[in-house]
């Protein structure tokens, strides 16, 4: 039994950890592409009141807002760089090149049937972000993956109310798992209003904890809906390993989605949050990853996912060209070039070729 004072211990190594996955910085005076990726969003976060300073939404939990973000992509950006504001010395202020406009709920689902019917392909990509994430660092996230994907339907993030302080994993795990009622109701109305019979759903980390259950939780209450929903990608998932392989997981499987994990014996973060909550990670490999029929495991253990080895889904080139034959070829690992299978008694994951 760990003792109170080694888990606050361990928290505090968890959050210090994970306070590094939200972004690195862009050089100063970068040249900007034009136009900006554009993404819908919809959020239960509070209005903060601050939307000159750029800061539109806080971290109180409210009722649900709804708009499109602009996020602005370097000229010199490379796959796998995350993207974040700078900091004009000359000038004294922090330049955030991210355009936020708000619109209603209905404005909202009528912009994005009509988005996703001009797209080239007539598809939407929905992203929930991480623990320790503010709005406009969840908006750059998408943004960057996005782009890096050269995804070409139409995309849409669920910014739930994480606080974006590196002390505040217990209240994150709550604002997680309250949020999932309006990520279900959000997962519905893109079914029946988007137009897009082939929705992809990617979520990390805490996110992923959040949107696995959503999906799970709205499937049980419309079982017809599943067609609508052609995959879900769960990044450096942190749920609780046995919960998912003995009741999430097999429950997924038998809606037909197609579910891929991404998981790594290098997740320190990870790693961490084992040993505060007592029991394995879904997202840390541990020596041999879960495995559960009808799922497919990729192992990222052996390729370079940077110093925390958490972030892989947005700062590894290779986990982006992975994610990206899931998108653009829709093809299963075993079609995919860059992996390499292997099988054991529990039955078959991948890992990436040398």
């Amino acid at each position: 039994m760990i003792s109170h004072k080694n888990r606050i211990r361990m928290i505090t190594a968890l959050l210090l950890l994970l306070s590094g996955c939200a972004s690195t910085s862009l050089t100063r005076n970068a040249e900007y592409l034009k136009p900006p990726v554009q993404s819908f969003y919809a959020t239960n976060r509070n209005h903060a009141g601050q939307a000159e300073s750029g800061q539109k939404y806080g971290a109180e939990r409210s009722m649900m807002s709804y708009g499109i973000a602009e996020v602005a992509i370097p000229q010199d950006h490379r796959i796998g760089r995350v993207i974040h504001a700078t900091f004009d010395k000359e000038k004294h202020r922090e330049i955030d090149y991210l355009q936020l406009t708000e619109i209603n709920r209905e404005e909202l689902l009528n912009n994005l049937t009509k988005t996703v019917a001009a797209c080239e392909e007539k598809a939407l990509l929905l992203y929930v972000h991480g623990f320790n994430m503010t709005f406009n660092e969840g908006a750059r996230g998408i943004g960057q993956v996005v782009s890096d994907l050269d995804f070409k339907g139409s995309s849409l993030f669920f910014s739930w109310p994480s606080r974006g302080h590196v002390n505040s994993y217990e209240d994150d795990e709550a604002g997680i798992l309250w949020a999932e009622k309006d990520l279900m109701k959000l997962l519905e109305e893109v079914a029946l209003r988007s137009g897009s019979k082939t929705i992809y759903l990617m979520g990390h980390s805490l996110g992923a904890r959040g949107l696995s259950r959503a999906l799970l939780e709205l499937l049980g209450k419309n079982p017809q809906l599943k067609t609508y929903f052609k995959a879900l990608i769960l990044t450096a998932p942190d749920i609780n390993a046995d919960v998912f392989k003995n009741e999430i997981g097999p429950a997924l499987a038998k809606t037909g989605v197609r579910v891929t994990l991404y998981v790594s014996g290098k997740d320190r973060a990870l790693t961490l949050s084992e040993r505060v909550h007592g029991v394995r990670r879904l997202g840390n490999a541990n020596g041999k990853p879960i495995i559960i029929p009808g799922i497919e495991t990729v192992d990222a253990t052996n390729i370079n996912t940077g110093f925390l080895g958490h972030s892989y889904h947005s700062d590894s080139r290779s986990v982006l060209s992975d994610i990206y034959y899931i998108l653009k070829k829709d093809l299963r690992a075993d079609e995919r070039f860059s992996l390499k299978a292997i099988d054991t008694a529990s039955g078959r994951y991948w890992i990436f070729k040398d």
